[in-house]
């Protein structure tokens, strides 16, 4: 069955709450204050029996000027409007808000409804909706169908029935594999069950017992029973009015405006980019750093304006901006929004959000310029990759870059499919299954890189190169060392470094030693070679070579290229020794099962301090173990 939201809209007094109930017999006005005053102060719901034997779902919005805020609550879930224009006083301030608020958040079917027909003649009726033509002539209402009702009498009630059902059927079907999302209208507890909200589900589906978030302050709760137009059921889907039994929350933890949805499917923001137009009879012009009200789902919130490339937008413009909130806010890509003026307040303009959870870039530059005038044009290869770009400093996942990109509806193989092709087309680089990130961020990522082992290699240039974990930690010191491994790999791959005897240097960067300095090499070399397994100190080598120039870097190069292996701080080992000690150590072992210290020592010729400063080196390269005071093989 199609599920499907009808909303109201039109001034105050002009009868749509009694053609509600003219239509389905149901009274939408529930407040005692409404009762008592005669007109509509919050949201009515109602709904339409359908000849399938569905039900359409009706919201009824308040027409008073005050209340608007409260209509644009309950008119973002609408996938048929009604126009309703009282016969007796035609278009007034309030229809013509209301039809500029409906035509921001992008509904596209409209019927138009002119009611109280009991009370003027023909010519009058004739007048009256020429008028209502001229009044919607630039809205999607500008086709529309106009049928003339009479809520006391009856009369043209039927044809409307009949129309709306029609126009019902001609809906698009809306997909139900999107994540569950529903804003909040109504919040409620009854004694025996508790929490209950209701409202609209804008998309996905919801099920007896899923657990769900209350966003933006993604507290999870759990799914205890639902209801649709009053009865019990054990789902519900996109295009429904719903009540939902909310284990896990209080009441009071809850307002109108906070949204319902699957876990982890919405990104939580105070800042977001977006696509603003301003109506041609909007009242005012929208200015850089204006602060507005910001109407989306149920909810308002406060924001400030920053224009792209303006200083205001007049009537009849466009333009891309920020807004920044001073509250948490969470949208999708191309979610339609509401603005209306601070003071007096006044709907000016509305638009489309283009990036839901915005960064690290900064407003008024070229790149922001750019990446907004992408995301604007954008197909959704192009909104993809900037996601990915603009979370890659943050090592997002690429299901944060697929919601900020509007791509829910994709399905796994599209999604990939789209991953490879950026890949391909060398736009991104997959570091895991969980993670893609731009090749623009690895390029500057690669800059910095350069400009760190250009200062290394200027600090000391008798060493081949840099430590591959000296240079991960200073390049990425807060992030995943596989991941920086990986990224290293990369720029190895690319030719943005090389690898020079395990150490990582510029492509560039040619190391070599003078004839004088290759000199003090071998004399360095040849006292570790007389020394055998009891070799000098490093503080003594370096004192010995105090008068040559950076000793200490002389002998850390023939640590670099291998000519000498570093036992700990303070020893160093000529390599053809430490690999006789190692032939030992794993036949002695092979042969007894261990090898006493004292043993090894004797074995060695030398004393106590040597031989431990040796085994203690085969148990950190996991040659061997300490068990007890024997060393065993690993």
């Amino acid at each position: 069955m199609k599920h499907v939201i009808i909303g109201t809209a039109g001034h105050v007094d002009h009868g749509k709450s009694s053609l509600i109930k003219a239509l389905t017999g149901l009274q939408t006005d529930r407040l005692d204050e409404e009762k008592k005053r005669g007109i509509t102060i919050d949201l009515g719901f109602a709904w339409l029996d359908l000849p399938d034997g569905s039900k359409a779902g009706i919201v009824d919005v308040p027409g008073h000027e005050r209340f608007v805020h409260n209509m644009l609550a309950g008119a973002g879930g609408i996938d048929l409007a009604i126009l309703v224009v009282a016969a007796d006083e035609g278009v007034m301030p309030q229809t013509e808000e209301h039809l500029a608020i409906l035509d921001l958040l992008d509904i596209k079917q409209g019927i138009i409804v002119m009611t109280k027909i009991d009370l003027v003649d023909p010519d009058w009726l004739d007048l009256a909706e020429e008028t209502v033509r001229e009044a919607v002539a630039d809205s999607f209402f500008a086709q529309a169908p106009i049928f003339r009702v009479s809520a006391y009498t009856g009369q043209g009630i039927e044809d409307l029935r009949q129309a709306i059902v029609k126009a019902v059927q001609d809906l698009p079907e809306k997909n139900p594999d999107l994540d569950f999302r529903e804003p909040i209208d109504r919040v409620f507890s009854v004694e025996g069950f508790g929490t209950v909200v209701t409202g609209t589900i804008f998309e996905g589906q919801v099920r007896l017992g899923d657990k769900l978030m209350v966003y933006p302050q993604a507290q999870e709760v759990r799914v205890r029973s639902l209801q649709v137009h009053e009865q019990d059921v054990e789902e519900a889907f996109a295009g429904q009015r719903t009540a939902i039994n909310l284990a896990q929350i209080a009441k009071d933890q809850l307002v109108r405006g906070q949204v319902l949805a699957s876990p982890n499917s919405l990104e939580v923001s105070q800042i977001l980019d977006v696509e603003i137009r301003v109506p041609a009879n909007s009242p005012f012009a929208i200015k850089d750093r204006s602060r507005l009200h910001f109407h989306y789902g149920a909810a308002e919130a406060l924001c400030q304006v920053r224009l792209l490339d303006a200083e205001s937008l007049d009537p009849g413009d466009k333009g891309l901006a920020r807004l920044n909130f001073q509250e948490d806010v969470c949208l999708k890509y191309h979610d339609p929004f509401v603005l209306r003026f601070f003071s007096p307040v006044v709907t000016v303009g509305g638009g489309h959000v283009l990036d839901p959870c915005p960064r690290t870039f900064r407003i008024k530059n070229p790149t922001w310029q750019d990446r907004m005038e992408r995301l604007s044009q954008g197909d959704e290869k192009t909104r993809l990759l900037l996601a990915i770009d603009s979370g890659s400093p943050h090592f997002d996942p690429l299901t944060k870059a697929v919601h900020r990109a509007g791509l829910d509806q994709l399905t796994p193989q599209a999604l990939d499919q789209l991953c490879q092709d950026l890949v391909a087309d060398q736009e991104a680089f997959q570091l895991n299954d969980q993670i893609y990130l731009s090749t623009a961020f690895l390029h500057n990522l690669a800059a910095s890189c350069k400009r760190i082992l250009e200062a290394f290699h200027q600090a000391q240039p008798l060493k081949a190169g840099m430590r591959r974990e000296a240079l991960r930690t200073t390049l990425l010191s807060d992030v995943k060392l596989d991941y920086t491994d990986k990224i290293l790999d990369y720029f190895l791959a690319q030719g943005l470094l090389k690898d020079q005897a395990g150490l990582l240097a510029l492509p560039d960067f040619n190391f070599s030693l003078s004839p004088e300095q290759e000199k003090i090499h071998a004399q360095m070399l040849a006292q570790y070679q007389k020394a055998g397994f009891s070799p000098p100190e490093t503080a003594e080598i370096l004192a010995a070579f105090s008068k040559q120039d950076r000793p200490e870097d002389l002998l850390s190069n023939l640590i670099d290229r291998g000519d000498l292996i570093r036992l700990d701080d303070k020893l160093n080992l000529h390599p053809d020794f430490l690999a006789e000690a190692r032939t030992y150590v794993i036949k002695e072992i092979e042969k007894n099962g261990s090898l006493k210290l004292a043993d090894f020592r004797d074995h060695i010729q030398s004393s106590r301090k040597y031989a431990v400063a040796i085994l203690d080196y085969f148990d950190r390269i996991k040659l061997t173990r300490l068990k007890g005071d024997v060393r065993i093989l690993l």
